[in-house]
């Protein structure tokens, strides 16, 4: 006896606890980020369709919603919404994206006294400065005279161009 046969033989309040359980259990915010992360725009997937018995179909990444990826059919090119627990996980054929290595930081050779330079302070503040010296792992960039001296790191420094 399969699980289909035991569940037709269940009591209707029963089948209802369980659509119950397991609605919560596929609308879980970690379930659905977890399938989420792994998706991207352009990625070829496997995904339940309407007939859960039938063998899964394929598709592509059209969009990416907050529950649900819309996914077009190879075959028919109809666009489905799916929730993103119908996506079978580890089946995505195609291009991997490699992650984007970030810019270079900048170096103290880069930088002379008197640059214009812009920076982020503790405080998430964008602040504008010149430097007024060079330190060997700091910079001492002179915002206004109200605000005095910051000491910042090279790495955390943006040159700033007058046009």
């Amino acid at each position: 006896m399969d699980i289909l046969d035991s569940l037709r033989q269940a009591p209707s309040a029963e089948l209802y606890r369980l659509y119950l359980a397991i609605g919560k259990m596929l609308d879980d915010p970690r379930r659905i980020l977890e399938v989420r992360q792994r998706l991207h725009l352009g990625m070829e997937v496997s995904y339940i369709g309407g007939d859960p018995l039938a063998p899964p179909s394929h598709g592509t990444v059209v969009e990416l919603r907050q529950t649900q990826a819309v996914i077009q059919d190879n075959q028919s090119r109809q666009r489905w919404s799916v929730p993103y627990a119908a996506v079978i996980p580890g089946t995505a054929r195609g291009p991997t994206h490699a992650p984007a290595s970030p810019p270079p930081r900048a170096q103290r050779e880069e930088f002379f006294i008197g640059d214009t330079v812009g920076f982020t302070d503790k405080h998430l503040s964008e602040r504008v400065g010149i430097i007024v010296r060079l330190n060997a792992k700091t910079a001492s960039i002179a915002v206004n005279n109200s605000e005095g001296h910051w000491r910042v790191s090279y790495a955390l420094l943006r040159k700033i161009v007058d046009i």
